[in-house]
């Protein structure tokens, strides 16, 4: 029987293999919790360790305020991954959680720490790229959540039943202040490679945008194309999972 192993509140990892030959960091879009990744345990390749990051303020850990800076996210993030550096490994994001991916590797860096086998960004575009969209997250109540249904991330029905609704603004509005808020700031690439994924037609992260992912590695870029609108990962999950498996395949046989 598998047990889903915590190493902190920040860490779940639904499937532990004290074998894996790489871990795999994973963190979520605005609104998102762990429990997006918990699946992929079971569908990534054999040694491939699926870790999914919980932010304060969600699901389990819904009683801890929210972060509202992206600074304050990667201090704390890194500060508990710091201790997961003793053996290869990656980081996934999409959308918000592209940035907290980047943002991070390059905290680790900054603290001496090893560097990922490679950072996959997915659904955002790149982090020295102006957002294509205006900040929302201050907005009234009732615009803040037409503009969040058009986006397409959270149903309807979310929004209809008090007690979630105010749970689910509580996070989504400090998340999208954390995205609307961040302002790059340069330093030198990356020396891992950076693979980033992309959905032709997606007005939160055009194509060319994403692509620009490639200024910010002195290694290998690859940028593949998933359809499925901004939430491919999640809309088209059988794609999306195809190609991700072959990157870490090829990781692994590296």
């Amino acid at each position: 029987m598998e047990t889903t192993h915590r190493t902190s509140p920040w860490l779940i990892a639904p499937r532990p293999d004290s074998d894996a030959r790489l871990r795999l960091f994973c963190l979520p879009y605005a609104g998102g919790g762990a429990s997006m990744y918990r699946g992929w345990a079971h569908r990534l390749p054999a040694g491939v360790e699926t870790n999914a990051v919980q932010l304060p303020g969600r699901e389990e850990r819904f009683r801890e305020e929210p972060l509202r800076r992206l600074d304050d996210v990667v201090a704390g993030l890194g500060a508990v991954l710091a201790g997961h550096t003793d053996r290869p490994y990656a980081l996934f994001g999409h959308s918000m959680g592209s940035l907290l991916a980047f943002e991070t590797a390059r905290w680790l860096r900054a603290e001496g720490l090893p560097d990922p086998e490679f950072v996959i960004v997915s659904g955002r575009g790149a982090a020295q790229v102006p957002p294509p969209w205006p900040a929302i997250h201050h907005l009234p109540e009732e615009e803040f959540v037409q503009r969040v249904i058009a986006m397409h991330g959270t149903p309807t029905w979310v929004f209809e039943d008090e007690q979630l609704r105010r749970m689910v603004i509580r996070v989504l509005r400090a998340d999208l202040e954390v995205v609307d808020t961040y302002r790059y700031r340069a330093e030198a690439p990356l020396p891992c490679p950076v693979t980033a994924f992309t959905s032709p037609g997606d007005p939160l992260a055009p194509p060319e945008h994403v692509r620009a992912w490639a200024e910010q590695t002195t290694a290998a870029f690859r940028c593949h194309e998933v359809e499925g609108g901004h939430f491919f990962l999640r809309d088209n999950a059988d794609s999306f999972l195809e190609v991700l498996n072959a990157e870490l395949t090829a990781r692994l046989s590296s």
